[in-house]
């Protein structure tokens, strides 16, 4: 083993192949973390449909003067006041 690394050719082959790689491990890892932010991206934006699908229901069910009660007013002579 003392032979190879004292030889600056292999040496060089090594610091290079292992450069090689972490280069690699970092470029990997890189891009793991960007797909699992789009796949958490992708998530969130489902559940803000889904909730907002939910709340268009519970809104669309409520009659005039309960919806003017959500939003903080008072039905008075069918205006939201």
């Amino acid at each position: 083993m003392g032979k190879l690394i004292a030889n600056p050719w292999v040496l060089l082959g090594l610091v290079a192949a292992i450069g090689a790689g972490g280069v690699w491990l970092t470029i990997a890892s890189y891009q793991r973390g960007v797909a699992d932010a789009k796949s958490d991206a992708r998530e969130a934006v489902i559940n803000q449909l889904k909730e907002r699908n939910l709340t268009d229901v519970e809104i669309q069910n409520m009659s005039a003067a309960d919806l003017c009660r959500a939003i903080g007013g008072e039905l008075r002579n069918d205006r939201c006041e």
